[in-house]
């Protein structure tokens, strides 16, 4: 009995998983504008920690405004959220290690947050509202 009420089939559940992509992608469209108020710095600081931080900083405007656009029309809505689940993992790794400093350890923890609602996304489905309901899938 408690089992069939976890698999996310009924219109409520829909609802919810489709309310939360559209919450994600917009949170990934707003991180990927928001670099683009403090483009030097953030370039600076990707080039702390990885090659060619130019590229990278583009590269991670159009991966987080994009995919983010992706996930609120509900496009792809798997793929995506697994390369996000990917990315958040890749970029704390990266990016947020200094654990002597809280708020660096904080947006660690809260990158593996994000990777594990990402992976929701990829065992749920896009729910409603979506692209890929109206779709024939690949």
């Amino acid at each position: 009995m408690f089992a069939s009420e976890l698999v996310a089939t009924s219109t409520t559940a829909r609802m919810v998983v489709g309310a939360a992509r559209i919450i994600m992608g917009g949170s990934f469209i707003y991180y990927g504008l928001s670099k683009l108020l403090a483009i030097q710095g953030i370039i600076a600081f990707i080039g702390l920690k990885l090659p060619m931080p130019t590229l990278v900083f583009w590269l991670a405007v159009v991966i987080e405004a994009g995919g983010g656009a992706l996930l609120v029309v509900g496009y792809k809505t798997r793929w995506i959220a697994g390369w996000y689940a990917f990315y958040c993992v890749f970029t704390a790794l990266v990016f947020h290690t200094n654990f002597a400093a809280m708020p660096i350890r904080d947006h660690f923890f809260s990158n593996l947050v994000m990777a594990a609602g990402f992976l929701c996304l990829v065992a749920a489905g896009p729910g409603l509202w979506a692209i890929d309901n109206q779709r024939t899938p690949m």
